[in-house]
């Protein structure tokens, strides 16, 4: 069984190592960037990360002046009268309000701001990645941390071909119908 595995293997080896460079040739590069990474050390992650701990930092604040100020109305009711009860409600009513708008404030804010960031990092990074397939002669770029392409070739595209098959495909269906 060794003997076989070893026999049929050894010339499919000897071809490979006999073409190294017809094999080079024709293998497509392909190269990856985390992304993520490369924002996370860049000057603007850098600020973006230190905007967003500000902000979160500032809000988390306020909101918890807000819960405390809502405690001491829950424990100030006791004991109270109606309208004084309705009072107590209102404020309540108003710090939670106002807590949500904190919130919601804070979180579009630091969505702007991210936005922002990523479109200028994106626009430093284009003639980069364009230099990279230049130097380096790459046919497909991923992006490490979401999976995304970067760049592709036209080389490692396979669409023209899919669609050839499946018109193909398509025409021998018109030609033969199934019964």
């Amino acid at each position: 069984m060794t003997r076989r595995l070893l026999v049929f293997s050894l010339p499919v080896l000897l071809l490979i190592a006999a073409a190294p460079s017809a094999l080079a040739q024709d293998a497509a590069r392909v190269a990856i960037v985390n992304v993520e990474l490369v924002v996370a050390e860049s000057i603007e992650g850098k600020e973006l990360r230190e905007f967003l701990l500000q902000v979160e930092t500032r809000t988390r604040a306020a909101l918890e002046t807000n819960a405390r100020e809502v405690e001491t109305l829950r424990q100030s009711a006791p004991g109270k009268g109606p309208d004084e009860l309705r009072t107590i409600q209102h404020q309540i009513e108003d710090l939670q309000r106002e807590s949500q708008r904190l919130a919601d404030d804070a979180q579009r804010r630091a969505s702007s701001r991210e936005e922002q960031t990523l479109q200028q990092i994106n626009e430093r990074l284009r003639p980069i990645i364009q230099q990279l397939i230049a130097e380096g002669g790459y046919d497909l770029i991923l992006n490490a941390s979401i999976g995304g392409v970067l760049h592709a070739s036209a080389r490692v595209d396979l669409t023209p071909r899919v669609i050839e098959m499946l018109q193909a495909q398509e025409a021998q269906s018109e030609i033969s119908p199934e019964p």
